[in-house]
């Protein structure tokens, strides 16, 4: 058999296939439950025929399977193919396709980059820049011009000579040369201007505040995706499980059904001796005859029923293959539940449920991501160094068109009020966020611990329903076998057949539900135990 893989199943589709399937019991057991008409006389008899023998004569049903324990089993097994797919293969296959599961794996590699993104902030921040500047052009004011006029100088070198001491005359001659040769200059105006800087930072106090927080809390969050991914292939695996087990217990029906109208069409075709041979009423006729149309209705919801489970367990699995899906699930072997007081099990589905672990990790990043947000508050500090590679360099004077290096360390302390109150506002919002996945948490326990209680209780029940059923099936097979003897013999009517046959037929499709069921309800126990 081929397989592919599986969508979601619709949450009610196990409730529709539970209407179907109770709408095929009830529509068998209302037309053999209705009271019988008061009989009418009996067609004449020839003198020399007994009711006796016509119905010995007549064609008598097949003898009904044998109803011991060992013959039980053998026949709930035969429900199952050993080469078929078992719940632990649906439920494998269900998770590799499902969608939602898929969804949830995205989440991962997106809270994965987060993380990867907070990291980078306990790293030096660098950063590179290349600048062109084109200046305006401007006229620079002259400089270093002669403080005095030509006739100042003439002035002062008469006043000079008449200076007795050589040395004072020479000096004071030299003085005035130098002030008579002083020339104006000014700077240079450099139209193009190149630069290149390499800035590091480091927030040396929001590595502590604010940058490992929120690295933690990211990290945290991937660890919360991660349990949420475990919830969800839980989920989907357990949806397997219930629509294969919805199938056999569809096909379970599909063949009590066949059976019932297998034995009602030979109930007709015995009665229909009898009243050809004037020992029963043309009326018994018809009833059987609508017991008959009954069954044939029933077989055909029966089928319809399992079409419709097949099908919902192909939207799981998608499979695209057209042959029927074999059922591998062995339903003759009774499951062992697992040990343990309702206490103990109860502790450990609290430890071992995903959706807890989830939560929980939940919960942890949310205290992470208060403590970022708290460290908003406070003044930052930081210390930045630069490298300029310019040209010209604006910290060389006179420029120069040429290009020079120079470097500058600072340490910075800045605080905005604007920062404060916003990260007052963030804070505010993760704490009311925190108090939701605190309730969250508590919800969750509480389900879960009902869940584990309904688990065991639904397992007590399941077990006895299924020793319940099986002691109605054998009750049902001894009152058929009764009653069809006592047809046999004259002492009953066709109407007490029918009610038997009704009652055979209802006993072993609860025997089949229950063992079904027996199954289900451990699983159901064991997927809220976290297993």
């Amino acid at each position: 058999m081929s397989r592919l893989q599986i969508n979601s199943l619709p949450p009610a589709l196990p409730r529709i296939l539970s209407v179907v399937l109770g709408a095929v019991v009830l529509a068998s057991v209302s037309a053999a439950a209705q009271p019988p008409d008061p009989p009418l006389p009996p067609s004449p008899v020839p003198p020399d025929t007994r009711a006796e023998d016509v119905v010995r004569s007549a064609p008598v049903p097949p003898p009904d399977a044998d109803t011991s324990d060992e013959a039980v089993r053998a026949q709930l097994s035969a429900l199952a193919d050993p080469s078929g797919m078992t719940a632990d293969e649906a439920a494998r296959l269900a998770a590799e396709s499902a969608p939602s599961l898929r969804s949830a794996q995205m989440f991962v590699r997106a809270a994965q980059a987060a993380s990867r993104e907070a990291w980078q902030g306990l790293f030096p921040q660098l950063s590179v820049s290349a600048r062109y500047t084109r200046l305006s052009r401007v006229d620079q004011p002259a400089f270093g011009t002669s403080a005095f006029s030509e006739d100042e100088l003439a002035l002062a070198r008469l006043a000079a000579s008449g200076v007795d001491d050589p040395e004072a005359r020479g000096l004071w001659n030299g003085l005035l040369d130098s002030f008579s040769n002083t020339e104006a200059f000014s700077f240079p105006v450099l139209l193009n201007q190149y630069g290149f800087r390499a800035t590091v930072s480091y927030p040396v106090s929001d590595l502590f505040f604010t940058i490992l927080p929120a690295y933690r809390a990211s990290e945290t969050a991937v660890e919360a995706r991660r349990a949420q991914v475990a919830v969800e292939r839980r989920q989907v695996e357990m949806r397997a499980r219930e629509a294969l087990f919805e199938l056999a217990r569809a096909r379970g029906g599909q063949v009590i059904a066949a059976k019932a109208l297998e034995q009602a069409e030979a109930h007709q075709t015995q009665l229909d001796a009898i009243i050809a041979a004037g020992a029963a009423a043309p009326v018994e006729g018809l009833r059987l005859q609508a017991q008959v149309a009954q069954a044939r209705v029933t077989v055909a919801r029966a089928n319809a029923g399992a079409v419709l489970a097949d099908r919902a367990l192909r939207s799981l699995l998608h499979v695209e293959s057209t042959d029927p899906i074999r059922i591998g699930e062995d339903f003759s072997v009774t499951p062992t539940p697992p040990s343990g007081s309702l206490e103990t099990l109860t502790e450990r589905a609290l430890r071992d449920r995903a959706e807890l672990a989830a939560l929980h990790a939940l919960e942890r990043a949310r205290e992470q991501a208060i403590r970022s947000d708290l460290g908003r508050r406070y003044p930052q500090l930081l210390v930045q160094a630069n490298l300029d590679i310019a040209n010209p360099n604006q910290r060389i004077i006179p420029q120069r068109q040429e290009f020079d290096t120079t470097w500058d360390v600072s340490v910075v302390l800045r605080w905005s009020p604007n920062e404060f109150g916003q990260a007052r506002q963030r804070v505010e919002s993760a704490r009311a966020t925190l108090m939701q996945v605190r309730a969250d948490v508590d919800a969750v326990r509480d389900a879960v611990q009902l869940e584990v209680a309904q688990g065991v209780e639904g397992m007590t029940a399941a077990r006895l329903s299924f020793d319940a059923a099986l002691i109605g099936l054998r009750a049902a097979s001894e009152s058929y076998r009764v009653r069809r003897m006592q047809l046999e013999a004259g002492a009953a009517v066709t109407s007490d057949l029918i009610d038997a046959d009704a009652d055979l037929t209802r006993a072993r499709l609860q025997l089949v539900d229950a063992a079904i069921e027996l199954h289900l309800t451990d699983a159901r126990l064991r997927h809220a135990l976290g297993e």
